[in-house]
C-alpha cells in the first residue's frame, strides 16, 4: 500500500472533498475543501480567525454570535433551509443535520429541524459551547442551574429554575458548558442553526429528571451528514 503522501486522490465524504495529502511522523492529516454556501463559508472563515487570534472561549463565542446573527439574515441560507428535512419529531429523539466540522479547531455547524409541538428533554451540552440561532419558527426555553455540590457528571442533581423566555427568528442563544435547559416548540416548524465548539458524539452530555434529580448520559443528537450547497 502506498504512503499517504504518495496518494493523489479525492473522495466525496459527508459532502466534503477530502484530500489525503500529508504525512507527519506517521500521523495522517486530512485537508478538507468544504463545499458550503458563500455566506456560510464567510462565517466559517471568521470563526477560524477568532481561533487563530487565541481568544478565550467566552470572548470567542460571544464574538461569533454577532457573525451568526448576520448569517441568519442571509437570503441564500433562508432559501436553502426550505428543503431541509425534519430531524426532530414531537416525541422522538433529536437528530442534527451536519454541515461542517472544522479540521483544525473542531467546531461544527448543525441544524435542528423540529416538527410542530416537538420538545426536548431537560439536558445540557456537557463541556461544549453552543450557539443556537433561530432561523425559522420560534420556541419556549427554560433554564435551570445546579445548586448542589455534586460533580457535574453525576446525580442526583438538585436543580433551581433559572429563567424562561421565548425565542423568535434572529435570536441567538449562547449556551455555555453545562447549562441545563429545555426547548418546547410551538404549533409550527422551527429551525435552529447551531454552531458547536465540537461535534456531538465526541463528548458526553446529560439528561435530567426533574422529579428525582437522576441523570443519564448520552452522546447528543444523531449526526446526519448534509451538503449545504
Amino acid at each position: 500500500m502506498k504512503d499517504i503522501d504518495e496518494l493523489d486522490r479525492s473522495v466525496d465524504f459527508l459532502g466534503w472533498h477530502v484530500k489525503q495529502v500529508h504525512k507527519d511522523n506517521g500521523n495522517r492529516r486530512l485537508l478538507l475543501d468544504q463545499q458550503l454556501l458563500s455566506p456560510v463559508k464567510a462565517f466559517v472563515e471568521n470563526v477560524r480567525g477568532y481561533f487563530q487570534e487565541g481568544l478565550d472561549p467566552s470572548t470567542l463565542w460571544y464574538r461569533a454570535s454577532d457573525d451568526l446573527q448576520r448569517l441568519l439574515k442571509s437570503p441564500e441560507l433562508l432559501e436553502n433551509s426550505k428543503n431541509w428535512p425534519t430531524t426532530k419529531e414531537p416525541n422522538g429523539p433529536p437528530g442534527n443535520l451536519l454541515f461542517y466540522e472544522d479540521p483544525d479547531y473542531k467546531f461544527a455547524l448543525n441544524a435542528l429541524v423540529k416538527k410542530p409541538l416537538a420538545e426536548t428533554t431537560v439536558h445540557d451540552h456537557g463541556q461544549s459551547w453552543t450557539l443556537y440561532g433561530v432561523l425559522e419558527g420560534g420556541e419556549h426555553i427554560r433554564r435551570w442551574r445546579r445548586v448542589d455540590d455534586g460533580p457535574k457528571e453525576r446525580g442526583p442533581a438538585v436543580l433551581s429554575e433559572d429563567g424562561t423566555f421565548d425565542v423568535t427568528p434572529g435570536y441567538i442563544d449562547i449556551v455555555p458548558p453545562w447549562q441545563i435547559h429545555q426547548e418546547k416548540n410551538g404549533n409550527h416548524r422551527t429551525i435552529g442553526f447551531i454552531v458547536r465548539s465540537q461535534r456531538s458524539g465526541t463528548f458526553r452530555q446529560y439528561r435530567y429528571n426533574l422529579e428525582d434529580g437522576s441523570m443519564g448520559s448520552n452522546q447528543g443528537p444523531h449526526q446526519i451528514p448534509y451538503q449545504l450547497t
